[in-house]
């Protein structure tokens, strides 16, 4: 089961949980979901749980994502944990839905909520 945006922005309280941006590293740079951690899957499935492990270890609950519905990284990504024995889930909605929703948001295009403009740091809050 995907999680929803609200289910996200609750389960980011919990200190286990790492939320994985799966986009190309460019794309992370240009806008993510605040805290999130940037690991590209790449089509590389087994280098990607192994880079999870070696990076994170096991003690975590993983939310994996990508760019939006769209986007099969984000699920593949999460199910590629799963199958390892990793407490994983995806976020379908997201940097897109997430940044709409003017939830936090980092980035070299992060724009402030109440202005539309880029922040001088790149975050918004």
């Amino acid at each position: 089961m995907a999680l929803m945006k609200e289910m996200l922005r609750e389960k980011m309280k919990d200190p286990r949980v790492v939320v994985l941006n799966v986009l190309p590293t460019a794309e992370f740079e240009k806008l993510h979901i605040t805290g999130s951690k940037s690991l590209p899957l790449a089509g590389d499935l087994v280098g990607f749980v192994e880079a999870v492990e070696k990076k994170f270890g096991r003690d975590h609950f993983f939310v994996t994502h990508c760019s939006g519905y769209g986007c099969s990284a984000g699920p593949n990504a999460a199910r590629a944990l799963k199958e390892k024995g990793f407490e994983a889930e995806y976020y379908g909605g997201g940097i897109e839905e997430w940044s709409a929703a003017g939830y936090p948001t980092e980035g070299t295009v992060a724009r402030a909520p109440e202005t539309g403009k880029t922040t001088a740091t790149g975050r918004t809050r």
